[in-house]
C-alpha cells in the first residue's frame, strides 16, 4: 500500500523526485498540457508516492489530471533532469511510459483544450504530433523520440 506522501524530497539547497508521464497518441494526435494561459507543453503524469509501483502512479496520476482510466503499456524512456530553481540545485528521475487510453475516457480530440481535474490553472488537450516539433515541449528529446514509440528503451541526461 502506497504512503500519502510524494517521492520528493527537498532540502535548503536542493531537490530530488521521482515523477511518471504518459505517451498516449490516438489518430495521430498526443496528449498534452499546459498552463492555462502558457505556451510550454508538457506530458500528464506527476510525482510517484512511497510505497507505489511506476505504473500505479501513472495510472493514479492520470485518474486525478484526466478523471479517466489508463492501462500501461511499456516503458518508453528515462530521464536524469538536472537544473537550478530559485537557487537550489533540483534533480529529478523521470520514468515515460507509453499508455492507453480505456472506456469512457473523456478528453475531447477536437483541438480544444478542457481545465485539468486537479488543478485549474492547467489545461489539457489534443496536440497532432506532426506539430510536436515545432512547439515548445518538455521533455525536449520528445521532439525526436515521438516518431518511434516502438524502438528500444532509451535513457536521457538532461541539464538546463
Amino acid at each position: 500500500m502506497a504512503l500519502q506522501k510524494d517521492w520528493l524530497f527537498s532540502f535548503p539547497n536542493c531537490a530530488c523526485g521521482l515523477r511518471v508521464a504518459g505517451v498516449l497518441v490516438k489518430n495521430n494526435k498526443l496528449l498534452i498540457q499546459r498552463d492555462k494561459n502558457g505556451t510550454e507543453y508538457a506530458l500528464p503524469g506527476g510525482h510517484v508516492k512511497i510505497g507505489e509501483t511506476l505504473a500505479q502512479g501513472l495510472a493514479r496520476e492520470y485518474r486525478e489530471e484526466t478523471g479517466a482510466e489508463i492501462s500501461v503499456s511499456r516503458l518508453l524512456w528515462s530521464e536524469e533532469c538536472f537544473w537550478e530553481q530559485q537557487g537550489k540545485q533540483v534533480h529529478q528521475i523521470t520514468f515515460y511510459f507509453l499508455v492507453q487510453e480505456q472506456e469512457g475516457f473523456a478528453i475531447p480530440n477536437n483541438g480544444a483544450f478542457v481545465p485539468h481535474k486537479d488543478n485549474k490553472n492547467v489545461v489539457i488537450g489534443w496536440l497532432s504530433v506532426d506539430k510536436v516539433r515545432n512547439t515548445v515541449v518538455y521533455p525536449a528529446f520528445l521532439k525526436e523520440e515521438i516518431a518511434n514509440l516502438q524502438g528500444p528503451i532509451k535513457h536521457f541526461i538532461s541539464k538546463g
